[in-house]
């Protein structure tokens, strides 16, 4: 049997086969999240963000592991900030959701591979906090949200050796996309620097004491077709979820 992979949902207002419907939202997740999955050897699940804490405990006590996935910015209430002028768009209900499926999984030792949005949703669980908006935080940073589709690597990262990381990718530097203006700035308590960008920003965290806990700040699914290193990431992700 495959490993039942969970996927967690952004959402945004809409209707269905082209209709408009005022007020309706719809759950979804770009099938690149999927396509990867399943082409590492999972068999992917996707969570709708209406859960309460005992739907979350059922369907993460019955998957083998966890994708958070990329979406809006997490309210920086979240880390005891006020929001700045170059904060995006929020979404409590998604943060909510995320925030207890995390704790859920560490209870439980589930791999996580957080990608994007989902690093920073690790990171702010775990008692670290973001840089809201970089291009106004960071001086002379690079631009990490590229003007380029998702499969298009822009620039470079630099791994840690002795990481999680650097042990499934096996270099010391890699190309990767970018589709992110927000990212880790203080890293909690219990996660590692995997890998920074040139310009010092944190593009991979882990947790040392975990089975398998992996935070990425682009996006792997969007390059696993033509990236030998996406498909690493994945495939070390499900082999660890198969057990």
């Amino acid at each position: 049997m495959k490993p039942l992979i969970a996927i967690t949902c952004s959402r945004m207002a809409g209707g269905a086969w082209g209709q408009a419907s005022p007020g309706q939202l719809m759950d979804f997740v770009y099938e690149d999240y999927s396509r990867a999955v399943q082409n590492a050897g999972g068999a992917p699940l996707l969570i709708p963000i209406s859960q309460s804490r005992d739907t979350l405990e059922t369907i993460l006590g019955g998957v083998q592991g966890i994708v958070l996935s990329g979406g809006v910015d997490i309210n920086p209430r979240r880390y005891g900030e006020q929001p700045i002028s170059g904060m995006g768009q929020i979404d409590e209900a998604r943060d909510t959701m995320e925030l207890n499926a995390v704790k859920i999984a560490f209870e439980k030792d589930l791999p996580i591979f957080a990608i994007c949005r989902g690093i920073q949703v690790l990171n702010v669980f775990l008692g670290g906090n973001l840089f809201q908006d970089i291009p106004g935080q960071v001086k002379e940073s690079i631009l990490h949200s590229q003007n380029a589709p998702k499969n298009v690597l822009t620039h470079t990262i630099r791994i840690e050796q002795k990481t999680l990381l650097h042990k499934v990718a096996g270099k010391k530097k890699i190309w990767v996309n970018s589709k992110h203006h927000q990212s880790v700035k203080d890293v909690a308590p219990g996660l590692r620097i995997g890998a920074v960008s040139e310009d010092g920003i944190i593009e991979a965290v882990e947790h040392p004491s975990k089975k398998f806990v992996l935070g990425v700040q682009w996006h792997p699914e969007g390059t696993f077709k033509e990236d030998t290193y996406s498909k690493k990431l994945f495939r070390a992700f499900v082999r660890e979820a198969a057990g």
